[in-house]
């Protein structure tokens, strides 16, 4: 018996399926509700787990807008992202890998 028998039966190898997660399925996009700690510590997880933010400031007022705005800019600075304004009070928010698989762009030219 050699090293390449015939008598051995191997188990079917079952390979894994390759998921592509595109960055425009994983948008989280907010009206911002109120300027608490806790709820935008919330929102800036998800920004730090991968998931772009759109956040709409229209809702709250100039220093609680501005309060909000500094807060995602210093955890855009930190994670080296990146802040693309849509509208007027509504910015997209992004880490530095968002744009890499294309669907973010796709997405951005629909709006």
């Amino acid at each position: 018996m050699g090293l390449f028998s015939k008598s051995k039966k191997r188990a079917p190898v079952i390979e894994k399926e390759e998921i592509i997660c595109k960055t425009a399925e994983k948008i989280v996009a907010e009206q911002l509700s109120d300027d608490s700690d806790s709820y935008l510590t919330n929102l800036a997880q998800k920004l730090i787990d991968g998931c772009p933010l759109i956040l709409d400031f229209e809702p709250l007022d100039i220093d609680p807008a501005n309060k909000a705005l500094a807060f995602f800019s210093g955890v855009i600075f930190a994670i080296g992202g990146d802040i693309a304004s849509i509208k007027d009070k509504i910015f997209l928010f992004t880490a530095k890998d968002a744009y890499d698989d294309g669907s973010l762009t796709e997405y951005l030219s629909l709006i």
